[in-house]
């Protein structure tokens, strides 16, 4: 995923779409909360609509609130379990090096 010509994914992607679902469904509550003001009489079908599409974007808007705040944990968890877990790239003992690999045709 692009964004502002920078690749990024993992949990900055996890992120900004659970940040992009958090604003437009916080938008929308209030355009919807505007229109139910400017409607006095009785709504009768169309309140109901209004009343389980504010539902909705009242469920968006929480769950990717509890996104955010597991994904704002998870990160810094990984990133130090991440710099504690894996051995520096100078320390890694590797066994097999392309150039020290045996051919099978040739065992010597």
């Amino acid at each position: 995923m692009r964004l502002f010509r920078h690749e990024i994914d993992s949990y900055p992607k996890a992120l900004v779409a659970f940040a992009a679902v958090f604003l437009a469904s916080s938008g929308l509550c209030g355009v919807q909360w505007a229109i139910a003001t400017s409607i006095h009489s009785d709504m009768g079908t169309l309140g109901s609509f209004i009343i389980f599409l504010g539902m909705l974007e009242l469920a968006a808007m929480a769950l990717s609130a509890i996104g955010i705040v597991l994904v704002l944990i998870a990160w810094p968890i990984a990133r130090l379990y991440g710099r504690v877990a894996k051995p520096p790239k100078d320390r890694v003992q590797r066994l097999f090096d392309p150039e020290d690999a045996v051919d099978e045709d040739n065992p010597l």
